[in-house]
């Protein structure tokens, strides 16, 4: 049952279905009753009635139609019955009352259902402000309305234009702002005229409000952070790039402001010294970064992620044709690397939580990198289509690695993409993708 259905004597009402309970039965017309159970149940009568169950598809018509019966003469799923009603003449028209009824209650769902919902329907939506029993009427509603869209939904306006051309003395005028269109509808030419002509400033001012809490939120997490690093115990401090970032793309936040609400990129250590990963949410694309300051370090770790995306795919193939090839176990052996622990095993660039273990070569006290080479891979989030591995950089303003500039390759958004982040957090907060996944 939906939440607009409205309930009444044993009837449902919802979206112009009219049905009978239980088993929100549809009325069938009388002509065709009588071709599907006279002069013999014909298959499509069977099918009703099963489709229906039990006997809910006879007691739905007959309360269709009015027909009052006694318990004691409907038996199984009672086609005994609705046979003999059929050769008495009572499904031949729908009873006023029941007629009435519908009515009643189409108006009472009008009234019930939101103005957004009723966007989709034009007609409907004349009827429930501008309309009674088909006519105009002035008294109805008094007020200017406005039917907020997408701004480029152009079917849905243009249904709504086209239905409210279709009432005499009815003005429709469209405001447009910067995400939606409006169509203000009412009586009086002049309300309607100057309600459109200030929707595109209003929409604009509450768009920037909203971006201005936004902003002033995300500026307090990260200066909470910074205030975080103050606190920390005097001493020598060593800094990891570690954490939970929040990110802005202005590019991303232009085209598709929706998706830019909530940008993110959350950094790992690896069991690899110097080297990093990084789960990241830009909206239209989500994936996985390879981060190293060095760029020989950064190629050997993205190739031995692709060589064990490889052999699991291999050895998924193997399971599944119950058999193993020994030349192409002889080729494993030649890629491995031989800083595996155990022959024939893969490393897995699993991150411990926390900022993790600095690099070797960093000692507590010395200076981290400030700039880093990363590699990643992601897909589009609209049709989930994978991409190709990019490349890009990010460069940290200072020493305590808490902001940082980057550029990149984003698919669908731009070549040598700027973006920035803002720490949060030591601990990242998203849950770890892995390069398997978003590997062709």
């Amino acid at each position: 049952m939906s939440d607009s259905d409205v309930i009444r004597d044993g009837f449902a009402y919802s979206y112009g279905m009219f049905y009978a309970r239980p088993g929100r039965v549809v009325r069938i017309e009388g002509s065709s009753l009588r071709s599907m159970f006279l002069p013999r149940l014909t298959r499509e009568g069977r099918r009703k009635i099963d489709a229906a169950s039990s006997d809910y598809f006879v007691r739905g018509q007959l309360k269709h139609y009015g027909v009052q019966f006694d318990e004691s003469e409907i038996h199984g799923d009672g086609f005994l019955l609705m046979q003999k009603v059929l050769r008495a003449g009572k499904c031949d028209t729908v009873p006023d009352h029941i007629t009435e009824l519908r009515e009643q209650m189409h108006t009472e769902w009008l009234n019930k259902l939101p103005l957004e919902r009723l966007s989709s329907h034009p007609k409907w939506l004349m009827e429930r402000y501008f309309l009674s029993s088909g006519q105009p009427d002035h008294t109805k509603t008094t007020t200017v309305i406005g039917v907020r869209l997408d701004r480029f939904d152009l079917y849905r306006s243009s249904q709504i234009h086209e239905a409210a051309s279709e009432v005499a003395g009815l003005h429709e005028v469209t405001g447009t702002g910067p995400r939606t269109q409006t169509i203000f509808m009412g009586w009086d030419s002049v309300a309607v005229s100057k309600a459109a002509e200030g929707y595109g400033a209003k929409e604009a001012k509450e768009l920037q409000d909203a971006e201005e809490r936004r902003e002033n939120e995300r500026v307090k997490l990260h200066t909470n952070y910074l205030n975080s690093l103050k606190q920390s115990p005097k001493g020598p401090k060593t800094y990891s790039p570690v954490g939970s970032y929040i990110i802005n793309c202005k590019e991303i936040e232009k085209q598709w402001p929706d998706e830019a609400e909530n940008l993110s990129l959350d950094i790992r250590q690896t069991k690899e010294p110097g080297v990093f990963e990084a789960s990241f949410d830009f909206g239209v694309l989500k994936g996985i970064m390879v981060i190293s300051a060095e760029k020989s370090a950064l190629k050997q770790y993205c190739s031995q992620l692709d060589r064990d995306a490889m052999s699991d795919w291999d050895e998924e193939d193997e399971d599944e044709d119950g058999e193993e090839d020994e030349d192409e176990d002889e080729d494993d052996d030649d890629v491995r690397n031989d800083k595996d622990p155990t022959p024939g095993s893969k490393r897995k660039a699993e991150a411990p939580r926390g900022q993790g273990r600095l690099p070797k070569k960093f000692k507590a006290g010395a200076t981290q990198p400030h700039t880093y080479l990363l590699r990643f891979k992601c897909r589009e989030t609209g049709e989930g289509e994978l991409q190709r591995t990019q490349e890009g950089t990010i460069t940290f303003k200072a020493e305590n690695l808490a902001s940082f500039i980057g550029k990149a390759d984003l698919p669908h958004v731009g070549d040598d993409m700027p973006f920035t982040g803002r720490k949060i957090s030591n601990e990242p907060t998203h849950p770890r993708n892995l390069w398997d996944d978003y590997s062709y």
